[in-house]
């Protein structure tokens, strides 16, 4: 009867460990992506940041607002593809590069502060954007 006991008692063992999760190799693989990324995405939240900031502050100048807008979506796009480690990671980042000039140049003809502080961090993140 015991050796009936312990025999079930390890094959439940040996089940239970059959279940249990093991360490996912795509967690390292996010980790070095996310590495290899990392300079990038940064900028790319300091542009959304900045950007946003920019839309709220330049409300006289629609222009500038709603490209400071048109400029934080670019940039969550190319965050979010960096992040998945997507297969257009270059054509998006390439894209979000042009929007963040362009919003760059916008904002240099408002005279606000943050215009101008916007239209720096665009340049930062447009030149990360475009070394993808």
């Amino acid at each position: 009867m015991k050796k009936i006991f312990l025999v079930l008692v390890a094959i439940g063992f040996v089940s239970m460990a059959a279940k249990m999760p093991t360490v996912n190799k795509n967690v390292v693989k996010i980790e070095s992506i996310n590495e290899k990324y990392k300079e990038c995405i940064a900028a790319c939240e300091a542009c959304i940041t900045s950007c946003k900031s920019c839309a709220e502050s330049c409300s006289k100048n629609a222009s500038c607002s709603k490209t400071s807008k048109e400029c934080v979506a670019s940039c969550e796009k190319a965050k979010k593809a960096m992040m998945s480690d997507s297969k257009d990671v270059k054509s998006i980042c390439a894209e979000c590069a042009k929007m963040c000039e362009k919003c760059a140049t916008e904002c240099d003809k408002c005279e606000g502060e943050q215009s101008k502080k916007c239209a720096e961090q665009c340049r930062k993140t447009a030149k990360m954007c475009s070394q993808m």
